[in-house]
């Protein structure tokens, strides 16, 4: 990505960021995940403990921020690299999602981080899992946006793009309470409940 692309890509997420109106992003850090907390629309989902998200129930929706994640990758050229780094970033972000979580007005009802992503693999060792996406068209406009997304911004985002056969769009999940057990580092008071409401 050369610098005018990145000036552009700036400018495209300051505009992004006032539409989406994120509740967590660590604009001074590094963390590379930013989180909305809103009420989930959809089909239920079952949570591998079995517990459900039904539509109304409070979710954390957790994007990556490529902005950070591009500049982190910016020069890498070979792909293990690559997914250390992102292993290893995922690693040492979840931990301040957790403080986040805790001290949310909300945190004792959300129940789970939720995301969507092309980059799914290896993903099950950190806690969470894979699952399919309902075909509907916002989740279609959503695998086009993100290859789109992918062309610019990914090294070898031609390839994989024209790969996209088998970058079928997932939803990533991990329930609040394994996050904590997990990542958290806060008394035992603190932690969240994901029972109520």
């Amino acid at each position: 990505m050369n610098r005018i692309e990145l000036t552009l890509w700036k400018w495209g997420d300051i505009l992004y960021r006032m539409v989406r109106r994120f509740d967590y992003e660590d604009r001074q850090g590094k963390n590379i995940f930013r989180i909305r907390v809103r009420h989930y629309t959809g089909p239920v989902i079952r949570l591998p403990d079995g517990k459900e998200i039904h539509s109304g129930d409070w979710v954390g929706f957790l994007h990556f921020y490529n902005l950070r994640l591009q500049q982190m990758l910016h020069g890498v050229t070979s792909d293990n690299r690559r997914g250390v780094i992102v292993l290893r970033e995922t690693q040492r972000s979840l931990p301040e999602l957790v403080e986040f979580l805790c001290k949310h007005p909300r945190g004792e009802r959300i129940k789970a981080l939720i995301g969507v992503t092309l980059l799914n693999r290896g993903v099950e060792p950190l806690g969470f899992t894979v699952q399919d996406v309902p075909v509907t068209r916002w989740f279609r406009f959503k695998a086009w946006y993100m290859r789109l997304m992918m062309l610019f911004c990914h090294p070898e985002g031609k390839r994989r793009v024209s790969q996209g056969k088998r970058l079928p769009l997932k939803r990533v999940l991990i329930p609040v309470e394994d996050l904590i057990r997990r990542y958290g580092k806060v008394p035992s008071r603190a932690v969240i409940d994901i029972d109520k409401g």
